[in-house]
């Protein structure tokens, strides 16, 4: 509930919200990438999740993480305001097919968005050439 408020808050104050992307919302992804936002969103810096704590698998254009794992994900974390996130959200089907919840990353916290593992664990694969192991992290190369 902290979290929420926290979010809320943000919102009302109409000051930046972070956001930690590892995929096609990353810079430079041709699509979707946050650099294509000019006025709502501007990078904070590449980023890993603090915590080994995740999987990646591939589905087919785009990634999804999913919690419970043992790797750590490489990104971005981007500052968005408000009009952004609600786009992010409906960008990325929240709640419907993604959760989303703050998680700690090497530029601090930031939203990250993630599958229910319970709908998507055994559907898809996680080993792929566009994910890329890397010691104990994941990388989405597409």
């Amino acid at each position: 509930m902290l979290v929420l408020k926290h979010w809320r808050n943000n919102l009302e104050n109409n000051t930046s919200i972070k956001v930690f992307v590892y995929g096609t919302l990353k810079s430079g992804g041709q699509i979707r990438g946050l650099h294509q936002f000019v006025d709502g969103a501007v990078i904070v810096g590449k980023a890993y999740t603090t915590y080994p704590d995740y999987t990646m698998i591939d589905l087919g254009a785009f990634p999804g993480v999913m919690k419970g794992g043992e790797h750590k994900i490489q990104g971005e974390v981007w500052e968005v305001n408000a009009d952004t996130f609600e786009d992010l959200d409906a960008m990325e089907g929240y709640p419907e097919f993604y959760n989303r919840e703050v998680t700690e990353t090497t530029q601090g916290r930031a939203w990250m968005y993630h599958l229910p593992r319970e709908d998507y664990a055994d559907k898809y694969a996680q080993q792929s050439e566009n994910i890329t192991v890397q010691g104990d992290t994941l990388i989405w190369n597409k």
